[in-house]
């Protein structure tokens, strides 16, 4: 055993660093201040070593290493000079752990503990009083954090059962005051990566299974973001930089893909995916805005942006393109858009611009489509007061609405619509139906009953309070209806 301690250090650890004397365990604590505590204990057939390093007053480092023969646990804690009321604690049982304490600050708290074999943690903390936990369980696992936010807190859970496994990575950097993160992974080869500076702010990771992804950048003050993940694959990225608003990711399965990017201020995001690779993408600009995306099934996706209407759409060419968006006389606030998949292989995609719009698609059953990333949105709302719904129940349906565009998609240049309302609703199998509607409070109903096949229903109205109705039964149906100016009636029933 060999005990080094230097100059000013306290009775207390020269007393507790010595306990190892026939286990060849290596401690060197130095102290240099009034009223700091060291206390180390080491056993085992392991070679551990311990280095605690503390300037300032008050602090306090605690280390219990337990290990059997193996690679050496390794604790190494520095508290910094001009700190004061800092406590370390690191408790390491098992064998190749290795913990590395950096903390600066007053009245900050830190602990690990670390059980099982090869877990790497390394804990930087520059805050007034902050906490931070990692707790690692198993083989292999990695966690580094970051904080330097005052009130803050960071908690860090990973359990590996599996020994011949790679174990889990946790990645944060915390700076914002009273922000908190807590990450909890239990499998293999679970990723999460979280840098969050917003004050007030909260982020939660929980993770189960294997080979999951998760990506968190928040900036926003007040802003909360919860991602679970649990299965195989999943993949979640979420960026907010708004203040006041929330994401909510909820993967259950394999293969899943969310992108989410919020900016928008009080609003709110949720998506929950739930089979096997389904795609989900999320754009979030307008304030207090809503977004709620439900996949159940296998390989669907779903594309949703509520944008500024100045703003050059990301998704070019397709949504809104040819020229770019105009300057609409209106704001861009207060949308709400859900999409509703059950099934496998649909595609849905809602675009909207202005204010007080709703839009909602619902498919039910494989192969359906209400636009698509590359392409033309499903619904494409533009101006403000509109509401679509479109219904998909069936196989291979094909329908889009466009409200406030002109009819290949563009947006009408320095003119807004307003209050116009489309609903569209097939049942049955490979039904077509397009909506176009430009002007101001037009009503087109389309309704394409059960177990019709080779529906066809296409609705084009401009001007100003016009109403189009069409229903259509059994098969072989085509019906078009286009009116122009003001008024005007068209109602079409085909059974």
């Amino acid at each position: 055993m060999k005990t080094t301690i230097k100059t000013g250090v306290s009775a207390l650890a020269l007393v507790l660093a010595g306990v190892a004397l026939a286990q060849s365990n290596t401690s060197n604590v130095e102290q240099t201040g009034v009223g700091e505590v060291a206390s180390v204990a080491q056993s085992g057939a392991g070679t551990n070593t311990s280095q605690i390093d503390q300037d300032g007053s008050g602090n306090d480092a605690d280390v219990t290493q337990i290990s059997t023969a193996g690679d050496a646990n390794t604790s190494t804690i520095l508290q910094a000079a001009g700190s004061a009321d800092n406590t370390a604690n690191v408790d390491q049982d098992g064998e190749g752990n290795n913990s590395s304490v950096t903390q600066e600050g007053t009245a900050s708290t830190v602990d690990v503990s670390q059980t099982g074999t090869d877990n790497q943690s390394d804990l930087q903390q520059d805050a007034n009083i902050a906490i931070t936990s990692v707790i690692q369980t198993g083989n292999q696992n990695e966690s580094s954090v970051a904080q330097s936010g005052n009130l803050a807190s960071v908690s860090v859970t990973q359990n590996n059962s599996d020994g011949g496994s790679e174990g889990n990575d946790s990645f944060v950097d915390q700076s914002g005051t009273g922000a908190t993160v807590t990450v909890l992974q239990n499998g293999q080869s679970n990723i999460s990566t979280v840098t969050q500076s917003g004050s007030l702010a909260g982020i939660t990771v929980d993770q189960d299974g294997e080979d999951n992804d998760s990506l968190i950048d928040q900036t926003g003050s007040g802003a909360t973001i919860n991602v679970s993940q649990d299965g195989t694959g999943n993949d979640s990225d979420v960026t907010q930089s708004a203040s006041l608003a929330s994401v909510d990711v909820d993967q259950d399965g394999t293969d899943n893909v969310s992108v989410v990017d919020q900016i928008a201020g009080g609003s709110t995001i949720d998506v929950t995916q739930n089979g096997t690779g389904n795609d989900s993408e999320v754009t979030g600009i307008a304030n207090g805005s809503d977004v709620v995306v439900n996949q159940q099934g296998d390989n669907n996706e779903s594309t949703v942006t509520q944008n500024f209407a100045e703003v050059d759409n990301p998704f070019c060419p397709g949504f809104l393109c040819m020229g770019g968006p105009a300057n609409l006389p209106v704001a861009n606030e207060n949308q709400s858009a859900s999409v509703s998949q059950d099934g496998n292989g649909n595609k849905a995609a809602i675009a909207q611009y202005g204010r007080n719009q709703v839009a909602s698609i619902i498919q039910i059953g494989d192969n359906n489509f209400a636009g698509e990333r590359t392409g033309p949105a499903g619904i494409t709302q533009v101006g403000e007061n509109q509401t679509a719904t479109l219904l998909q129940e069936g196989n291979g349906n094909n329908s889009t609405i466009a409200q406030g565009t002109n009819g290949d998609f563009n947006l009408i240049t320095g003119a807004a619509s307003d209050g116009n309302s489309a609903t569209v609703t097939q049942s049955g199998d490979d039904g077509e139906s397009s909506v176009d509607q430009n002007g101001d409070l037009n009503t087109a109903t389309v309704n394409q009953t059960d177990g019709g096949l080779m529906n066809e229903s296409i609705i084009t109205q401009s001007g100003n309070s016009n109403v189009a109705d069409i229903t259509q039964g059994a098969t072989g149906n085509l019906s078009e209806v286009t009116q122009i100016g003001n008024g005007n009636n068209a109602v079409v029933i085909q059974n």
